[in-house]
């Protein structure tokens, strides 16, 4: 009797032995397929990753080679009319200055990307290193480094910056906006990395008071009525003061027009489009993330 029941007990035994040695296999044949699907799909995880990053890379590779390489060409701006001082000084206090702060205002469309990239040209054909902040690096020749919002430190010193509305837009409302603590840093690191920048902007209202008041010059293309309704006090003055000469000038010079208000000059003179300038690059603004 005895041994009949260690013989039950043993098969018993065996029996639960077995039992959980079948749902060991199971859960382990279960994780390993877990396993293997998780790895599958990491695998096509990096897989699409690695396209996704040589597309990019080639895309940035063809986009470099494509590039103009034609060396940058002084274009004088042309004296229209002098109230003070002449265009000359103007320009010889704009490309030998070591560090200047300069602000384009004027209505959309009225060619203010044109002289910004005008007066950059100017300063790279007298052998200042040139930075743009706003535009396609595609629609640009070599000579000018394009650089992210984020990425202005990385501009060399002694550099000669021009900064779009189109690639970052400036609040008056919310002095600790991002864009605006952008700009801050840009006039407080200009004086020490020798840096001049020169600010594009449809209108002054969307810069912050404290950019005008450091501003060594201002310069402007012909105003929309609207724009001349939000436009600051001192700002509207100058338009005032200059509003004869735009309809004076203006059927002769077209865009090409604009207002100098400087210690070295001020009045009315022309500048010619770059001679790199195209449809593209006066379209390529493509609004920087920041931060």
């Amino acid at each position: 009797m005895g041994r009949k029941k260690k013989r039950g007990f043993a098969r018993r035994a065996l029996g639960t032995a077995g039992k959980y040695s079948w749902l060991g296999v199971k859960a382990a044949a279960k994780a390993g397929w877990a396993g293997a699907k998780l790895g599958f799909k990491g695998a096509k995880w990096l897989g699409r990753k690695s396209v996704e990053a040589a597309k990019k890379t080639s895309a940035s590779v063809y986009a470099s080679a494509a590039r103009s390489k034609q060396p940058a060409e002084f274009n004088a701006l042309r004296e229209v009319e002098s109230a003070s001082g002449s265009i000359e000084d103007f320009e010889d206090f704009l490309y030998e200055n070591k560090s200047s702060i300069g602000i384009v205002i004027g209505a959309r469309g009225s060619g203010k990307s044109v002289l910004g990239m005008r007066v950059l040209e100017n300063a790279a054909s007298k052998g200042r290193n040139v930075a743009a902040i706003g535009f396609d690096e595609a629609a640009l020749p070599t000579w000018i480094k394009v650089v992210k919002a984020s990425e202005f430190a990385s501009v060399a010193n002694g550099s000669f910056l021009l900064v779009d509305e189109g690639g970052v837009s400036f609040s008056s409302r919310d002095s600790m906006s991002n864009a605006n603590k952008l700009l801050s840093d840009l006039l407080f690191v200009s004086r020490h990395k020798d840096l001049s920048v020169l600010f594009i902007s449809q209108n002054s209202a969307s810069l912050e008071v404290n950019a005008l008041r450091q501003a060594d010059y201002l310069l402007f293309k012909k105003p929309s009525l609207l724009q001349r309704d939000f436009e600051r006090k001192r700002v509207n003055e100058i338009y005032d003061a200059a509003s004869a000469g735009f309809k004076k000038h203006g059927a002769a010079h077209g865009k090409k027009l604009f207002y100098c208000y400087a210690d070295a000059f001020v009045g009315f003179a022309a500048n010619e489009a770059p001679s790199f300038w195209s449809e593209r690059a006066s379209k390529s603004f493509a609004k920087q993330k920041i931060g």
